[in-house]
């Protein structure tokens, strides 16, 4: 993700994204310039941004100058658990620490001033750089944790793991179940994938290639005499000295990573004929489960 040129957000940008595959969300995202703060806690607007809140993020550039940052900061508190009472955390994110003017430090002993004991317990802070990529992993870190607490996201995600311990059983390889939107995996046979790792789906760009397939089939079908439909990428195949790794999309959304324990014919065969039998047609329908 290139952050170094995105602009500032104006007003309250909306958006409705499915995190991980499992959780279906709608981020409001609150720009921070002056001309915006008093219609946020205005008597007719503050209902509004405030209400049913799941998390709550505060984001705060520890390398400017903002005067009113603690009485913006403390109406931001106020109406989060005024409107929002179900909100058990804010998450307080100091950004730019990886500049030499951030002053992390004095910004954090300004915001806690005068809390009470009970309010300062509800908040979080964390010094992070959007530039860096800390940032995002932090609200990764909150989502997950929000999907610890989410009985529905729980279920999906302990149905989907099941079917892909039945997978491995069959043919002996680890499996990696990635959400194309966010890049992040849903899930995989090697149980939980801590953030640290930094494993992310990267998007094949193969636009070219499938073109000049289908300039060539399309060729072989007329010179054959034969009915032309159309073709879609369902499978890659890679290969190592000691595995393949077979990547196949499951559904619009979702992409399955496969690496075999070794290189033989007969664990190739093994996952391909996995790949057309039962248990991966059922993770197959439940992918692609409307309410999915």
């Amino acid at each position: 993700m290139k952050v170094l040129n995105l602009k500032p957000t104006k007003g309250v940008s909306r958006e409705n994204f499915i995190f991980r595959g499992i959780m279906e969300l709608s981020i409001w995202d609150l720009g921070g310039q002056e001309i915006y703060m008093d219609r946020y806690f205005s008597e007719k607007k503050r209902e509004l941004v405030f209400s049913d809140v799941m998390t709550a993020v505060f984001m705060v550039d520890s390398a400017a100058d903002e005067p009113r940052l603690k009485e913006i900061f403390d109406n931001f508190l106020k109406y989060i658990f005024e409107f929002s009472p179900q909100v058990e955390k804010v998450y307080v994110l100091l950004n730019k620490t990886d500049l030499q003017e951030s002053k992390e430090d004095e910004i954090y002993e300004l915001l806690i001033a005068k809390l009470t004991d009970d309010m300062k317990t509800k908040i979080a802070f964390t010094p992070v750089s959007v530039k860096e990529g800390s940032a995002q992993h932090r609200l990764i870190e909150v989502l997950d944790y929000k999907i610890q607490q989410n009985t529905l996201a729980l279920q999906k995600l302990g149905k989907i793991r099941h079917m892909l311990d039945q997978l491995k059983t069959i043919t002996l390889s680890e499996y990696f179940l990635f959400n194309q939107p966010d890049g992040l995996i849903i899930a995989s046979t090697l149980g939980k994938i801590e953030l640290h790792h930094k494993l992310q789906f990267m998007k094949l760009e193969i636009g070219t290639l499938e073109s000049n397939i289908y300039q060539i089939f399309t060729k072989i079908m007329n010179l054959s005499d034969s009915p032309l439909s159309p073709l879609e990428l369902s499978t890659v195949i890679y290969e190592s000295d000691n595995n393949y790794i077979i990547v196949k999309e499951v559904s619009n959304g979702s992409v399955l990573m496969i690496v075999t324990k070794n290189k033989t014919i007969e664990t190739f065969k093994t996952v391909i004929d996995s790949l057309n039998g039962e248990d991966f047609q059922n993770l197959k329908k439940f992918l692609n489960k409307d309410e999915f």
